[in-house]
This record gives C-alpha cells, sequence and structure tokens, in this order.
C-alpha cells in the first residue's frame, strides 16, 4: 500500500465533538478528529497525526457539503486563533453545541438530558468587550506568532477603535460600569464576561434558581457578581475567590451581609446552604465536591465535558438535576457555558 493511499482517504463525518472538530471511522475503525468538519458531510482528509486509537486530519477537499456550511465572512478566519465556527451558519452552531452537550451527558453523566433543553444566545457580532492582544494582533492559530487585525467581526465597535492604536496586551470595555442598573467593580487584570448582552440572561437565571434563604456560599467568585444581585435575597452570603487580585473589587461590589475570603475553596471545611460554584475549566476536584452538602448547587461551568463529569459526582451523592440551560457566550466558535441545578 503506497504512502499517499495511507495519508489520504475520505470519510462521512458521524458528529462533531467538544472543540468542534468533526468525528468520523478510519476503515481500521479507530476514531479520526477532523478539524472544520461539519455533520454528515463527505470530506477527502489528510491525516497529520496517528496514534494508537485514535488519529487526528484536516481537510483536502469537501465532496458533499453540509446544507447550512457557508463561506467564513471574516478574512481571517483559519489564521486568527479566535473563531472557529464560522464556516457553520449561526443556527447550526447552536445545533452542534446542542448535540456535544446531548453526547456527553450520555456518554459521561450517564444520563439522558431533555433533546430540545435550551441555549440562549445574542448578537452574533460584536459582541466581545474583553480581548487578548498579541503584538497589536490576535495569535494565529496553532502557533505562537500573531497575526495583525484591522478590525476584529466579533470585538465591540471600542475595541475595534482601541485596536487600530493601542499598545496594551488587554482591551477591557467596561460597560459593568452601569450593568443591569449596578456599577460593578472590575479591570482587565481579573476576570469578567466578555459577552455583556448575554450576561444578564445568565445573572436571571442564577438568581431565579437560588431564590431567597439564609446562607448562600458563592464559590470561585471572582469579583463578586453574583453575589452582587443576591445579598438581597439572602441574610448572609460566604464568597470565596482565590485570586487575590479580585479582593479590592469584590470588597466594592459586596454588601455588609457579605464575607469575602481569598482563599483556596478546598480549605473550607464545608458547604451548605444554597451554593452557587462557579469553577475553572478543569471543574470541581473529588476533594471539592465531598464539600458541597448545600440544599441547593447552581453549577455555572464554562465546560461541557468536565460539568458532565461532575454532575456524575453529584447524582452519586443523592443529588438530582432539576435544570440544566446552556448559553453561548462566544458566538462563532464552539464553546458553550451553561448552568446546571442540582437539589
Amino acid at each position: 500500500m503506497g504512502k499517499s493511499s495511507i495519508r489520504e482517504k475520505t470519510l462521512i463525518i458521524e458528529k462533531c465533538v467538544q472543540g468542534g472538530a468533526g468525528l468520523a471511522r478510519l476503515p481500521s475503525g479507530s476514531v479520526c478528529f477532523v478539524d472544520g468538519a461539519l455533520p454528515s458531510e463527505a470530506v477527502e482528509i489528510k491525516l497529520t497525526e496517528q496514534k494508537r486509537d485514535f488519529a487526528r486530519a484536516n481537510i483536502v477537499k469537501i465532496l458533499e457539503p453540509h446544507p447550512k456550511r457557508r463561506n467564513p465572512p471574516c478574512p481571517y478566519y483559519g489564521k486568527c486563533g479566535g473563531c472557529n465556527a464560522q464556516h457553520a451558519e449561526f443556527d447550526l452552531q447552536i445545533e452542534v453545541l446542542r448535540q456535544i452537550v446531548l453526547d456527553l451527558f450520555s456518554r459521561i453523566a450517564k444520563i439522558s438530558l431533555p433533546q430540545n433543553f435550551e441555549i440562549h444566545h445574542g448578537s452574533q457580532w460584536g459582541y466581545r468587550c474583553r480581548a487578548k492582544l498579541k503584538n497589536n494582533g490576535f495569535q494565529m492559530r496553532g502557533s505562537n506568532k500573531a497575526i495583525p487585525i484591522e478590525k476584529c467581526m466579533v470585538l465591540s465597535d471600542k475595541l475595534n477603535e482601541e485596536l487600530k492604536s493601542t499598545k496594551k496586551t488587554y482591551l477591557f470595555d467596561n460597560q459593568s460600569e452601569k450593568f443591569l442598573g449596578k456599577h460593578i467593580h472590575a479591570d482587565e487584570r481579573v476576570f469578567f464576561q466578555s459577552n455583556l448582552e448575554l450576561l444578564p440572561k445568565l445573572m436571571q437565571e442564577a438568581c431565579k434558581a437560588a431564590g431567597e434563604g439564609e446562607l448562600l456560599f458563592d464559590i470561585f467568585c471572582g469579583v463578586g457578581l453574583f453575589s452582587a444581585f443576591l445579598q438581597s435575597k439572602f441574610e448572609r452570603i460566604i464568597a470565596i475567590e482565590q485570586n487575590p487580585m479580585c479582593k479590592k473589587f469584590a470588597e466594592k461590589n459586596l454588601g455588609k451581609n457579605c464575607e469575602f475570603y481569598a482563599m483556596d475553596a478546598e480549605e473550607w471545611n464545608g458547604f451548605g446552604g444554597c451554593i452557587l460554584i462557579d469553577p475553572p475549566r478543569t471543574g470541581l476536584t473529588n476533594k471539592l465536591c465531598e464539600k458541597l452538602k448545600g440544599d441547593k448547587i447552581i453549577y455555572v461551568s464554562c465546560n461541557p465535558a468536565t460539568l458532565a463529569r461532575d454532575s456524575r459526582k453529584l447524582l452519586d451523592k443523592g443529588y438530582k438535576l432539576v435544570d440544566i440551560q446552556g448559553f453561548a457566550f462566544y458566538p462563532q466558535t464552539f464553546h458553550l457555558e451553561m448552568m446546571a441545578v442540582f437539589s
């Protein structure tokens, strides 16, 4: 068998997986992840990596495109490391995200989510109020080099204006100063959601899920955004955030009934009452998960895969999943944030 016949093959894409790559099967039966492929497409591929149990490939030619495949509107697409979903029409992006989550929860959490669980979204373009620059551009895809950008289609107008002349590394269009009628203190040095158009919907759903009561734990609280809107609903709030830079902002954002601790949440003895937790992409450690003993857990996640894994942990502890929603904070990417409610 010649080298070319090993390296180039025609495959049918079964589905997209976490991160957006298409999944297909090689003639050997092993899994192949095809960058830029969409479900049901027939593609000619070239292998770029082959391991014992999986391979990776790029598309050489699309033989049968998905009906909702499109030409990416951005001239930098494929070179810039930001967007990875512009080749799909927006409603297809949402449907792909939904199927990815359904598959993750079926395989990892061992539960079936409602097929039509809601994914909230806002504007497709011009939504980002934060950006990280590299040599006055953005990092190239698959490289540490920078690509100069004249205008980014997902940045706000204000940030695109700054992009033309700034020497900064971080850009922050601080609309949080007038967020939902509150002045939320934050700057470019600490994490704050990049899509302030959709963020009110997440806040609304989290507040509705939390209700009111005596005690709320806000774990991985950042600058105290959730607590700032829940402090009138609970007699006492304990907010925990390991990043000490968040402390000065949280102290301005939180009221007298809120206590802020700059510490590792694992060092706390245990958590009761209502728990709102917004962990990093790695999700919950086993140690932290064991400490969660509240009547209700509102889990805000930036990684559906670790949410599915942690959901299984919570279900095994006796919790029930009572609600789950998606939030497409980053249109033109295959990134989805979620909120799950356990009781």
